[in-house]
């Protein structure tokens, strides 16, 4: 922790050899959380590599209150959801599934790929508000705090909306079952 504090007082300092290895350190989880919520990699790409600019001209800023990995993925969740505010591009979960901590045989291994490309097109069928909340809280575990901030929402809306969020994927994915049903 200590020559993490070292290298984020190198940044201050505007070291760009400490200034690339903080990159080093982000880029890749800064990367998943763009794409996750902008669906396209080139957009995610810049999206991550202008936070990352964001973040070295206002590194003074970071007063060390929360991790420097919560200020940094804030900044990319801003700028991510000010990228789809602006394009009003339709967000769609990508294949940056966290693991699933069991070792599956064959047969359980393939149910659940095919549970998760079917709860990937849930997410691509849910409006967009919904599929942004869902992300925040499912894959990034923001609490309703920290979406309300960034949603500028009050932890009531933001319960709310999570809730309407939840049963909208849930009956995106009866009706995914449904017509799998159907075609059988």
């Amino acid at each position: 922790m200590k020559n993490h504090d070292e290298l984020i007082g190198r940044c201050k300092a505007g070291q760009r050899d400490a200034q690339l290895e903080i990159y080093r350190q982000y880029y890749r989880p800064m990367y998943n959380t763009c794409l996750r919520i902008v669906k396209i990699s080139a957009d995610a790409e810049d999206i991550m590599q202008n936070s990352f600019i964001d973040a070295f001209r206002n590194i003074r800023k970071y007063r060390g209150e929360a991790s420097f990995n919560a200020w940094l993925r804030r900044i990319v969740i801003n700028n991510s959801i000010r990228h789809i505010k602006h394009k009003s591009q339709i967000i769609e979960l990508t294949d940056a599934i966290p693991d699933f901590a069991y070792e599956p045989d064959d047969y359980r291994e393939e149910f659940v790929e095919m549970r998760i490309e079917g709860i990937k097109k849930a997410m691509y069928q849910i409006r967009d508000e919904y599929r942004i909340i869902l992300s925040l809280n499912l894959f990034e575990g923001m609490d309703l705090e920290e979406i309300g901030d960034i949603l500028k929402l009050n932890p009531g809306n933001v319960r709310t909306r999570l809730s309407r969020a939840r049963a909208a994927l849930i009956a995106e994915l009866k009706n995914q079952d449904h017509t799998i049903a159907a075609r059988g």
